[in-house]
């Protein structure tokens, strides 16, 4: 199966200016500053170590991104001064992952991956990984776990077109209660 990841990552790059950064548009016309990040690529046999350790066959669109970037930051928001402040989408390299595995909230159910939205976490659902289920994505808010019916490499390319919004809470609002959900 090929990958779109290396493709949605590169036309988000082209984007940027010299300092990692560009302006969005998001929710009724407010522009935004924003920059991205990308960390070094992993080794295949590092993914690999990682897999025996926890027993997991780690999805192939998610191990394309690690032999790309092992984690990333995108669409920090950044104030007039270049100074981040915060939001975005910080997807964790394979080291911040063991960490987060460790935290309570996360438990047993599935493989943390990313953090986003101050407190959310996109997480890998270990049983629909066993099983091959394409649709193994899902988030973690607050304390509300929730499938997004998707795989990591669309997610990813949604969150990039949608320039950091969170599309995945779109198909609730409707012309009848988007205005009293403000």
């Amino acid at each position: 199966m090929s990958h779109f990841i290396h493709n949605t990552l590169s036309g988000l790059k082209e984007l940027l200016n010299k300092k990692d950064q560009m302006k969005t548009v998001s929710d009724e016309g407010e522009v935004g500053n924003v920059s991205c990040s990308y960390n070094a690529p992993i080794k295949p046999t590092e993914v690999e170590m990682f897999e025996s350790e926890n027993n997991i066959k780690l999805p192939e669109d998610y191990k394309a991104f690690l032999t790309l970037h092992n984690g990333a930051r995108i669409y920090e928001l950044i104030d007039d001064d270049s100074v981040n402040i915060g939001g975005g989408l910080h997807l964790f390299s394979l080291n911040e992952v063991k960490e987060a595995q460790e935290l309570e909230i996360i438990g047993e159910q599935g493989i943390p991956i990313g953090h986003l939205l101050e407190d959310c976490f996109l997480i890998l659902d270990k049983e629909k990984l066993k099983v091959e289920d394409p649709n193994y994505l899902q988030i973690l808010e607050f304390t509300e776990l929730s499938s997004l019916n998707l795989n990591f490499e669309i997610f990813l390319d949604r969150y990039i077109i949608s320039q950091g919004v969170p599309f995945w809470s779109w198909p609730i609002y409707t012309a009848e209660n988007y205005y009293r959900t403000r």
